[in-house]
């Protein structure tokens, strides 16, 4: 009996923890898509690596979240006025800018568009910022910045949410029996 209301008690909070979040929490896959840089005036873009990894983000108390990549965890703290709060150069780049990811959210303001955030020691960079913003109800954009010996380094990453059962009919079998099961 007791353990059934623990149980319970357990379910029900980690279901109201999961209901108060308004962003995205799960499995997402990660992609480099851009990066530059920077020695003095000059900028070259970083090649970018078109491996993909996976990362898990569960949200934490205070308003955080906790991203787990490659065995590691990182936990980010909710950044004061959001994407208002944060400042990078994207000007003759791919990287996204300020105005698309609040165009991206359909945010009046850059204040109303939240991010997280943290300072980290990172393998062969030193200390980097790492900031994480909302794209859309299933995807982030992320930054790592860092400045090594008086260059500025930007890296950005893409983490979009892993959808769909593993067991959808039809998911076993050669890809042409699949291309003739959608087809037909």
């Amino acid at each position: 009996m007791i353990r059934s209301l623990f149980t319970g008690l357990a379910y029900l909070l980690l279901t109201v923890s999961l209901a108060a979040s308004d962003w995205p929490l799960g499995t997402f896959e990660v992609r480099n898509t851009a990066g530059f840089v920077q020695e003095g005036d000059v900028r070259r873009t970083i090649e970018v690596d078109r491996n993909a990894g996976t990362a898990e983000i569960a949200g934490t108390e205070g308003d955080g979240l906790s991203v787990k990549i490659g065995g590691t965890r990182i936990h980010l703290f909710r950044i004061e006025n959001g994407l208002a709060s944060i400042e990078w150069d994207a000007s003759g780049t791919n990287l996204l800018h300020g105005v698309d990811i609040q165009a991206l959210l359909g945010k009046e303001t850059p204040q109303n568009v939240p991010g997280w955030g943290a300072r980290l020691a990172w393998p062969g960079a030193g200390s980097v910022q790492m900031v994480l913003l909302p794209l859309r109800q299933n995807a982030y954009t992320g930054f790592l910045i860092s400045r090594p010996a008086g260059r500025i380094v930007v890296r950005q990453m893409e983490f979009r949410k892993v959808s769909g059962p593993s067991n959808r009919p039809g998911s076993t079998g050669s890809a042409d029996r699949r291309r003739a099961d959608i087809s037909g």
